[in-house]
């Protein structure tokens, strides 16, 4: 039985909820460490473990340690495990902030020289926010807040300059979790008040921003009988919850979410359909959510992890689907009418599964994973996703029934 489909089960096992009481949701604490969707497994070996998602995997004996890894692309097609088709990749020294564990989620750059990195470390008594910035040359950790003395976690940030960024997670009250939202002004982190829906758990996965004063957050919350679709608006200064479509009745979560403007925006994450997970997509209009058509190609799960729009009619989204023998990728194209599935390699008939993308243009993405050589070793994959060249705008022996092309104004 694949791993994958194994790791969806027991994150719906132990998604917090009062029946399952906070003995079990301190298990899933421990699982929502390792990735976005809580997605875990177990390869049989002893205390080797893996833990799947977001854009992290890691080996729980070195879990530790990490590194920011700066990969620079250049006509990747895709990377196979017998060493992958990559110009350059060099491990960039990056600070811890503690012996225990130290984790990042989500990077955000506005330039080379100013990135922002967030995630969580463990100071043994809890987990409490981690914050990292580049300058272009050192990652520095710099001072971030927590909300109460629980467990603290960031899962995303963005950034519209190197003084104006917002990261999204979620803070461990004691009884519940509620939404954590983190503002920076080039010089000091902060918490800014953000709305908590219900009275169970609430955690936000993906933030996106326009601009200083509108963002879009995502995540999910928990009724007590089902787990449902979260979204926040940032207008002006005030974070607001917004209504949201469910698709199915027991488990909708959104994962990702980009927005090219206040108005237009599109998150992706799952839904159960009673007896498969299917793929969900969301789109934004500036006044209302509705759900999208989406296409869900395998028989029991097919998940969205992220996605990158670089216009209203220009979005790729990524993430896997079950073969029922195998994980294999997934990316869906959206035209700004059709959500549509692209064709994907595979670099092993094992599992390969992809965890973000991010696009510079509608013919220019990168999509990142991990696949499973089979040996119980899981190894990086980056896809390059390359749509049609766009056509040449000048000509040098047009035919007769050509129209030679012209500058206008």
């Amino acid at each position: 039985m694949q791993g994958s489909t194994l790791a969806f089960l027991l994150h719906l096992l132990l998604r917090p909820g009062k029946s399952l009481g906070k003995g079990w949701f301190g298990v899933y604490r421990a699982l929502e460490s390792c990735l976005v969707v809580r997605l875990c497994l177990s390869t049989g070996i002893g205390s080797l473990g893996f833990c799947i998602g977001g854009s992290l995997m890691v080996r729980r004996s070195v879990l530790a340690m990490f590194a920011v890894m700066a990969i620079v692309l250049g006509g990747v097609v895709v990377s196979t495990p017998a060493g992958a088709v990559v110009d350059s990749a060099v491990v960039v020294p990056s600070p811890n902030a503690g012996t225990s564990t130290n984790q990042l989620f989500s990077v955000s750059c506005v330039s080379a020289s100013s990135c922002v990195a967030v995630g969580y470390t463990d100071t043994g008594p809890a987990h409490v926010t981690l914050v990292m910035v580049w300058d272009g040359s050192v990652w520095s950790i710099v001072s971030s807040p927590n909300a109460g003395t629980s467990d603290n976690w960031l899962r995303s940030v963005s950034c519209v300059s190197a003084s104006d960024c917002v990261a999204v997670g979620f803070t461990d009250t004691g009884s519940v979790n509620e939404t954590l939202v983190l503002v920076w002004d080039g010089s000091v982190w902060s918490i800014v008040s953000s709305p908590h829906a219900g009275t169970t758990d609430n955690a936000l996965r993906s933030v996106s921003c326009v601009s200083v004063s509108s963002c879009v957050a995502v995540g999910y919350t928990d009724t007590g009988s089902a787990i449902e679709t979260l979204v926040m608006v940032l207008t002006g200064s005030v974070w607001s919850i917004v209504s949201s479509p469910n698709a199915g009745t027991s488990n909708d979560a959104l994962t990702s979410v980009s927005c090219v403007s206040a108005s237009e925006c599109v998150a992706v994450g799952y839904t159960f359909a009673g007896s498969a997970f299917e793929t969900l997509v969301m789109v934004w209009n500036g006044s209302v959510w509705s759900i999208a058509a989406s296409p869900s190609p395998g028989t029991s799960l097919d998940v969205l992890f992220s996605v990158s729009c670089v216009s209203a009619s220009s979005c790729v989204a990524v993430g896997f689907t079950d073969t029922g023998s195998a994980s294999e990728t997934l990316v869906m194209v959206w035209d700004g009418s059709v959500w549509s599935i692209a064709a994907s390699p595979n670099a092993a008939t094992s599992d390969n599964q992809l965890y973000s993308v991010s696009c510079v243009s509608a013919s220019d993405c990168v999509a990142v994973g991990y696949t499973d050589t089979g040996n119980n070793v899981n190894e990086t994959l980056v896809l390059s996703l390359t749509g049609p060249v766009p056509p040449s705008t000048t000509t040098t022996s047009p035919s007769p029934d050509q129209v030679v092309p012209a500058f206008t104004g």
